[in-house]
């Protein structure tokens, strides 16, 4: 277990707007430069997930004990983990390769007991899960399963409204039906995910742009360029501004953009640190992200 802190950093232009104020930037620190990759936050916002930078191992950061636990070493099990509803658990992919060929297992790791166990023996096409109220949902080998939360049984019946990234595609699960949603038709769409309110969906279309639509599929907005986008509420919407030469990020900031006032606003305007990947905490005004280095930061910010 190893020990992280945190140090108050004043940018020197903090972002403000008609809606969102930056209030403060703050930086974790405590763990190798290079070494931390964002995977995801506890619903209480208590915990943050990481990984490498090859989604080698999955690790807890309790924000409180100012700790870091490793939960598994698995191959693939910092790509894209979700906490259950009530935050008690985590569930992973764990990948392994037999003759050349990839393999992925899904598993649930305890936090009260820290003990792991097998959810879905390994398979050659799993698809990451998503949350909706006490059901966790995913696809394996084409056919899609539940396990509900209060239970930990496989769910019955409709399982409530879920979006799931298969192929490149959004696949809306809701009233028994599966519906593919393509707002831009056919290409390859990235990043995508339902509002909390279930009403919208957010998603890349070919790493150009990222839109809005509703879930019949009709474009509500588009943000202009926002990468790796998530819902703050909404309404807010976090991504990034990165640039590249081709091969590797120049420079990054962290963004915010309003469905309201069809604005982007710039959280951090920095010259010499490249902030990426947004992870939105639920509920609170607070974003993570992460630099070029590995280094996390904390945004703070206020809604007018």
């Amino acid at each position: 277990m190893k020990h992280l802190w945190l140090i108050l950093v004043l940018f020197p232009v903090l972002a403000s707007s008609q809606e969102v104020k930056v209030r403060r930037i703050e930086k974790l620190t405590g763990s190798e430069k290079g070494e931390l990759t964002l995977s995801g936050i506890s619903p209480d916002g208590k915990y943050i997930l990481v990984s490498s930078a090859d989604f080698i191992g999955l690790r807890i950061l309790d924000l409180k004990k100012k700790t870091i636990t490793e939960i598994a070493s698995d191959p693939g099990s910092g790509y894209e983990p979700v906490f259950s509803p009530d935050g008690r658990k985590i569930f992973f992919r764990s990948d392994e390769y037999r003759n050349y060929r990839k393999y992925s297992s899904m598993i649930e790791y305890d936090l009260s007991t820290g003990k792991t166990k097998p959810i879905e023996p390994p398979s050659r096409v799993l698809v990451s899960p998503a949350v909706s109220g006490d059901i966790i949902s995913y696809v394996v080998e084409g056919k899609r399963k539940a396990i509900d939360m209060e239970t930990s049984d496989i769910a019955k019946g409709d399982n409530g409204t879920f979006l799931l990234l298969e192929d490149l595609v959004p696949v809306l699960y809701s009233d028994g039906k599966r519906k593919e949603v393509k707002p831009n038709g056919e290409g390859n769409y990235i990043w995508a995910s339902l509002s909390p309110d279930r009403t919208k969906i957010l998603y890349n279309y070919r790493g150009t742009c990222t839109f809005i639509s509703d879930t019949a599929g009709n474009i509500l907005q588009e943000t202009g360029r926002l990468n790796a986008p998530k819902w703050i509420n909404d309404n807010l919407i976090a991504g990034m501004n990165d640039e590249d030469d081709g091969t590797r990020i120049l420079r990054s900031d962290i963004m915010c953009y309003s469905m309201k006032t069809k604005m982007l606003y710039n959280l951090t305007r920095t010259e010499d640190v490249a902030e990426m990947y947004p992870y939105p905490f639920a509920g609170k005004n607070r974003i993570a992200c992460q630099t070029l280095n590995g280094e996390l930061y904390l945004i703070y910010f206020r809604i007018k």
